[in-house]
């Protein structure tokens, strides 16, 4: 099976280091194939033959193992990964005067945080589709951005408990995904 790890929160601003070369021979040496990353921010592949379960508790210990600092992750199996894009509505990366994420649920997320997010999402300037493991959210970029429900996540337990990546980044991944090991 192909898997796609998210790393949140990693080696931005110079915090949290996570070099992907280490991280990729470690996961190597944890025994899974084809091991991947793209771009610096925490995006990996791999493939098992392990349960998408045993291979995020493998992650995990790996990572609690070889950082001195929490790193959330999330282990998605490649057809719940592309299930999920293809929920992907057709305003969601459509406009590209506005911002487009794709926020990745991570273990410990709520079902809370969805009622949460409805309540506070802004007609005007956000739209937001849930998946079962990833919100699709379109908000303003600078006009009004920070009118927007978007611009006041920062700090939540909700954003906590997600791991954001752009159109540009998601829509690569899949690519990436779609051309893994054919």
């Amino acid at each position: 099976m192909d898997y796609l790890i998210l790393l949140r929160g990693i080696n931005v601003g110079g915090n949290h280091r996570v070099p992907m070369a280490d991280l990729r021979d470690y996961l190597t040496a944890a025994g899974f194939d084809h091991v991947r990353s793209y771009i610096n921010s925490g995006n990996l592949f791999i493939t098992s033959d392990l349960p998408r379960e045993t291979c995020a508790a493998v992650v995990n210990q790996l990572l609690a193992d070889h950082f001195p600092f929490p790193i959330a992750s999330q282990v998605l199996a490649r057809p719940d990964f592309m299930a999920d894009l293809a929920l992907a509505p057709t305003w969601w990366g459509a406009d590209p005067l506005l911002r487009h994420n794709a926020l990745f649920k991570l273990p410990g997320y709520e079902a809370d945080f969805d009622d949460w997010l409805r309540a506070g999402v802004t007609a005007d300037y956000d739209q937001v589709l849930l998946t079962p493991n990833v919100i699709f959210w379109t908000s303003t970029l600078k006009v009004h951005f920070s009118r927007s429900f978007y611009s006041k996540i920062v700090g939540t337990p909700f954003y906590q408990h997600t791991s954001a990546r752009n159109y540009n980044t998601t829509m690569k991944l899949k690519q990436l995904l779609e051309a893994s090991y054919d």
